[in-house]
């Protein structure tokens, strides 16, 4: 991200408010320790999701050997065109 990058301003200043009111719904509710620490861990949030997208291709270069195809789900049906009891401990019965 760069300073001349469109909508930077933008960006910081709705996360500014973000933490902002954060810190203000924190302080009302729980206190000004509180709300210093929520504030806190929404700045953290913000810089791990920019670090996140900026060095993904950094930390995860080789996602390894492809696993293959996934195995076909069991069918809901029978051949015969018969559909599977329900699964739960008993059916259901209706009132009296």
């Amino acid at each position: 991200m760069s300073p001349q990058a469109p909508g930077l301003w933008a960006r910081v200043l709705v996360r500014a408010l973000v933490v902002v009111a954060a810190g203000v719904m924190a302080l009302g509710f729980l206190g000004p320790e509180a709300a210093l620490l929520v504030a806190f861990l929404t700045v953290l949030t913000y810089v791990l999701l920019w670090a996140r997208s900026r060095y993904a291709g950094f930390l995860f270069v080789d996602p390894g050997p492809d696993p293959g195809p996934e195995p076909p789900e069991d069918p809901a049906t029978d051949p015969d065109g018969q559909t599977d009891p329900p699964r739960g401990p008993r059916p259901r019965n209706p009132p009296d």
